[in-house]
């Protein structure tokens, strides 16, 4: 008999599936029809997106750059997570209390959505760090940083870390992948009495990752807006120098900024500002929402139905990450209308 823990505030959500030897309690089939609906709703948007992503980088020669390489890592490990979504939904659908499929083919799954987890959100932590390093070092930090080679080790690192979070633990017995019969998924088996401690080393992982892209993220704007205010500054005190020079040519610098070369640099300046920090802010959002919640979910303690519509949001992070580092992206911009429109693409 498989026994599970369920707290009196989830009695309602929950239904008893006779089986030939016990009674097993699962998360009531209307829940589990939405979650497997949407879930393969996902799947066609993140495989067109990701897939999007990786033909343009290797049809366009623009986008054949060295820090592409990361979001091309980015979008594979995404579409490799979509493409296993409708065997979770399978399994989501199932009325049986089984997996519906050989229970090796839901381990299998179960170990690719965690490792294209891992992977993306630590490609994204690279992409951040890149990104930091870009625009706070010289240029000779920038060139040394940006070539195949350290990029592409940086890329083999990001999956080793992912395979071996897969292999090792369940080799020392620290959770079994398979079938949840609670929550319908394939995930960690309900079975297992270390399979709470492969969790919470899951979420441990994405917690780091989580923790910094924020630093890095909120260093590039610290950077950004630092470098701007010494810019304001300097033009104000080249402006305070050339007042001080003869008086005609006191007149002809009023007579330039009356005419509006001043106001529309700052206001330039500060539209720069506000754009950053948009860009940032929607990028920071979009991963803390998609993360967070599974998070909260997994720390408070008992079993409930919210654990598959957490897990179905962390999920999104799959689809909306190459709307974020693909479509703000002007190169990619003209790429994906060139490839959707049929034109030629250079």
């Amino acid at each position: 008999m498989v026994v599970t823990q369920v707290d009196s505030t989830s009695l309602d959500m929950i239904t008893i599936i006779p089986n030939v030897t016990s009674e097993l309690s699962v998360v009531a089939f209307n829940h589990r029809a939405i979650v497997a609906a949407i879930l393969l709703v996902f799947a066609l948007v993140g495989l067109f997106g990701n897939a999007l992503v990786i033909i343009s980088v290797i049809v366009s020669r623009k986008l054949r750059t060295i820090t592409n390489v990361l979001v091309v890592n980015l979008a594979f490990a995404d579409f490799m997570a979509c493409t296993f979504l409708p065997f979770q939904s399978a399994g989501l659908l199932s009325q049986t209390g089984r997996y519906p499929l050989h229970e090796m083919v839901c381990a299998a799954v179960a170990a690719v959505q965690y490792i294209s987890a891992c992977c993306s959100v630590y490609t994204l932590v690279a992409i951040a760090f890149v990104r930091w390093y870009v625009i706070t070092r010289s240029i000779r930090g920038h060139q040394g940083l940006h070539t195949p080679k350290k990029i592409a080790i940086m890329v083999v690192i990001i999956w080793i870390i992912s395979i071996s979070f897969m292999v090792i633990p369940p080799v020392l017995g620290i959770g079994t992948l398979g079938y949840s019969v609670y929550y319908s998924i394939c995930s960690v088996t309900d079975t297992n009495e270390q399979g709470g401690y492969f969790v919470v080393l899951l979420w441990t992982l994405i917690a780091i990752a989580l923790l910094l892209t924020l630093l890095f993220y909120i260093r590039i704007l610290r950077h950004v807006l630092r470098h701007n205010k010494q810019f304001r500054d300097k033009y104000a005190v080249d402006e305070e120098a050339g007042s001080s020079s003869t008086e005609a040519h006191q007149n002809k610098a009023s007579s330039s900024i009356s005419a509006g070369s001043c106001p529309p640099m700052i206001k330039a300046i500060n539209r720069k500002e506000i754009e950053i920090t948009k860009n940032l802010f929607m990028v920071v959002c979009v991963f803390m929402l998609c993360f967070l919640g599974t998070i909260v979910n997994f720390i408070i303690p008992g079993s409930s139905v919210l654990t598959i519509y957490s897990t179905m949001i962390l999920l999104v992070n799959s689809i909306v990450n190459p709307i974020i580092y693909g479509l703000k992206h002007p190169n990619f911009q003209e790429v994906f209308n060139k490839i959707l429109c049929c034109r030629p693409v250079e």
